[in-house]
């Protein structure tokens, strides 16, 4: 509505003693003793468009182009308007009240204060002087503080990075000689007096249990092709993550699930019980969960 404009249209109507609305009428305004005193009247004729003068005054007040404040005009009033057309009545600040009657007619009550009230004069060094303690206090709070903690985000993540890298270089060389290892190991704390014998029937005796948890043991560290799945995504993202993976030499594959998903993964050498250490590890470092592939 007007409630932005109003003011600027009531000083317009007092300085230029009248002012034209489109589709309402014309305001009088007649300063016998001052502004303060001013008698405003309503004359209801037709009005095609806001005079060329009361568009100059808006967008000189605003400082909006002309063309935008005669946008500015006729939108606000034709909000007036409508709200006219229920019957209420509208204010219009700084000049009075119009009520649209029966007919189309409109009433027309004068504003008691037809002058806005104006804005205290603010002395320039008032305006422009700003306490010493608000200076000091924006000076301490403005110091940077968040580049520390993107060092430290930055380097803990390349710490990570650089493990599962390590890792994944060094298991598949060093985890079948430990297997090895652990299967002599187990084969050789078996005293010679204690191997069981093949009974007459042909048939070998059952696995003593020395045998089972040693085979037990050999399986959990033993390594496997594990896969974990980085992220499942439609394109493009799934390209584009995926090429960001590859020109830092993370050995990523880029599988199609189905019509639409794509999954990125990673196949990697890891014994059992570390494939829970390093799906975390890999979910630091790609910001998005991982999941492991049963």
């Amino acid at each position: 509505m007007f409630v932005k404009l109003s003011p600027l249209l009531a000083q317009y109507l007092l300085t230029h003693k009248e002012l034209s609305l489109p589709g309402l009428g014309t305001f009088h305004a007649e300063a016998y003793g001052g502004p303060e005193t001013a008698t405003v009247t309503f004359e209801q004729q037709p009005v095609s468009k806001f005079d060329e003068r009361v568009v100059a005054y808006i967008s000189e007040e605003t400082g909006k182009m002309k063309v935008l404040a005669a946008s500015d005009l006729e939108s606000q009033l034709e909000d007036a308007m409508q709200f006219l057309n229920t019957g209420k009545p509208y204010l219009f600040a700084g000049i009075g009240t119009l009520l649209k009657k029966s007919g189309g007619i409109y009433e027309f009550v004068a504003n008691t204060q037809t002058e806005p009230p104006k804005k205290k004069d603010i002395p320039f060094t008032e305006r422009n002087t700003v306490p010493q303690s608000y200076i000091e206090e924006k000076a301490d709070n403005s110091k940077p503080k968040r580049p520390a903690v993107f060092i430290l985000i930055a380097l803990v993540v390349v710490a990570i990075a650089a493990s599962v890298w390590f890792y994944s270089k060094t298991t598949t060389h060093k985890e079948p000689q430990q297997v090895a290892d652990t299967t002599n190991q187990a084969g050789t704390s078996q005293p010679e007096a204690e191997k069981p014998a093949d009974d007459t029937s042909g048939k070998k005796s059952a696995p003593t249990q020395t045998t089972v948890a040693a085979a037990s043991q050999a399986t959990a560290t033993a390594p496997g092709m594990i896969t974990y799945i980085l992220e499942t995504t439609k394109e493009p993202r799934a390209s584009k993550r995926y090429n960001q993976l590859k020109k830092i030499d993370w050995p990523v594959e880029l599988e199609k699930t189905d019509s639409l998903h794509y999954n990125i993964l990673m196949k990697l050498n890891t014994p059992i019980v570390d494939t829970a250490r390093v799906r975390d590890s890999l979910t630091v470092i790609s910001g998005k969960k991982v999941t492991i592939r049963h």
